[in-house]
């Protein structure tokens, strides 16, 4: 085994002992204080905590399920994580609702040609079905929603 492989699988073992922890901290968190909370509370608690959490420890965790499934190996975890705070360092855009909404616009109408075969298709060329289509839209509600300060629904 390489060096840097093993630079990497111990980096990734601290990352899952640190994210052990915080888990531990949250269990405790529950099994002792606020008995008093509605289970709606209890789980927006752990979803706030769980953020905090992984955000301060720099976990993905999409990122790390992708690793789990073996959607990704141990040589390039490393690599997109690092590509991923890149990102995350760069100066946001500012997105306005308008920007949302007309994205939304572009979205759905691009669903649609003259031609009553038309097969809508992501870039890849994988067909896009209605429940997909669906989700990119409640996504960009949300989205908006958030924007103006609306919580929608589950």
């Amino acid at each position: 085994m390489t060096n840097s492989k093993l630079e990497t699988m111990n980096a990734e073992t601290e990352t899952n002992l640190k994210l052990a922890g915080a888990l531990n901290e949250i269990v405790e968190l529950f099994t002792q204080k606020d008995k008093d909370l509605s289970e709606v509370e209890r789980l927006q608690m752990f979803d706030d905590s769980l953020g905090y959490l992984c955000d301060n420890l720099g976990i993905d965790l999409d990122m790390y399920e992708e690793f789990k499934r073996g959607d990704i190996t141990l040589e390039n975890y490393e690599d997109l994580r690092k590509l991923d705070k890149e990102e995350q360092d760069e100066p946001q855009s500012v997105v306005t609702v308008a920007d949302e909404l007309k994205e939304l616009y572009s979205l759905n109408d691009s669903m649609f040609t003259g031609d009553p075969n038309h097969v809508p298709k992501f870039t890849d060329g994988t067909v896009i079905k209605q429940q997909d289509l669906a989700d990119m839209n409640m996504n960009g509600l949300q989205r908006i929603a958030e924007m103006i300060g609306i919580e929608l629904g589950e």
